[in-house]
């Protein structure tokens, strides 16, 4: 049985929410292109961005330039969708998680489509009243490429390979 009280349980299951609607918003935030909300949801002083084969980043701002010139066209829609949270609370400001995502790409000027799945290792740091991203990784699992030609989707990658559809061949 837990020795936490009632009152630090509860305080742990809206922790939980909290860390939960932040890593929501920053996917929404990166499915709009909203940069701003997305470098809202990082600890900017002391963060590290993982993303294997696009790049480490531990400055916010390198970060959103290299995230800008690969998603923010017109031409680029894609969805992350989040599932699965393994979240433990480590201590009143600290906490990590296990997410699942999916990540599907319609890049339309170039008729490429993209699926991909992996998971995101995070930690996270509540600074005040609010949670912060500190750490996120994230390990791709499977990767799918489709190019629409005359009406067909033709398979041309698929595995579990890093790449983007955006990235010249």
């Amino acid at each position: 049985m837990s020795q936490l009280s009632l009152e630090q349980r509860i305080q742990q299951l809206e922790d939980i929410e909290s860390i939960k609607k932040l890593k929501a918003r920053y996917w929404f935030a990166c499915d709009n292109r909203d940069t701003q909300a997305i470098r809202e949801c990082f600890h900017a002083d002391d963060m590290l961005i993982d993303f294997g084969f696009i790049g480490e980043y531990r400055d916010i701002d390198k970060f959103i330039a290299t995230f800008e010139a690969l998603a923010c066209h017109p031409t680029h829609i894609d969805m992350h969708l989040g599932t699965a949270p393994e979240i433990d609370i480590t201590s009143p400001n600290s906490a990590s998680a296990r997410w699942r995502m999916r990540f599907q790409l319609l890049e339309t000027e170039k008729k490429l489509v993209q699926m991909m799945h992996g998971y995101y290792d995070d930690e996270y740091i509540k600074l005040g009243d609010a949670w912060k991203i500190k750490v996120t990784r994230y390990t791709i699992q499977s990767n799918l490429f489709m190019a629409a030609e005359a009406g067909n989707l033709e398979l041309m990658e698929i595995g579990n390979a890093p790449g983007l559809v955006t990235q010249d061949a």
